[in-house]
C-alpha cells in the first residue's frame, strides 16, 4: 500500500486528472461538520462539547489518539489560510460556509 503523501505514482497522476489528493479531501470532509455543530443552538449538546473546556486534570485515556478533533481542525483551518475564529463567522453564514469549502476544494484541484 502506498503512502499518498509520498507516493510517486498518485503525485503524478491526481494533477494529470485534475484530481485532488486524497488528504485533501478528507481535510474538506473534516470542515463540514464545524459549520453544522457552530449553527447549532448553543444549549444543544454537539455545540456544548465543541466549545467545552476540559478540567485541568484531565488526561486522554491510554491508547486514545493524542491530538484532538478540535486541534486537527484547527490545523485544516490553518491550512485554508483561515483562524478558528475567523471560521466561525464564515461557518455562521450557511452560504458562505458552503461557497469558501467549495472554492477551497476547487483551488485544492488545481493547485495540485
Amino acid at each position: 500500500m502506498c503512502n499518498l503523501s509520498e507516493c510517486a505514482l498518485c503525485n503524478y497522476t491526481m494533477p494529470t486528472v485534475q484530481q485532488p489528493l486524497l488528504t485533501s479531501i478528507i481535510q474538506k470532509r473534516r470542515l463540514m461538520p464545524f459549520g453544522h455543530l457552530i449553527r447549532m443552538d448553543e444549549s444543544a449538546d454537539g455545540r456544548r462539547i465543541l466549545t467545552a473546556v476540559p478540567q485541568s486534570d484531565w488526561r486522554r485515556p491510554v491508547g486514545r489518539p493524542h491530538s484532538s478533533w478540535m486541534a486537527t481542525l484547527k490545523n485544516d483551518l490553518s491550512l485554508h489560510n483561515l483562524a478558528y475564529e475567523d471560521a466561525i463567522e464564515m461557518a455562521l453564514d450557511k452560504p458562505l460556509w458552503t461557497i469558501g469549502s467549495k472554492r477551497s476544494y476547487a483551488l485544492m484541484v488545481h493547485a495540485e
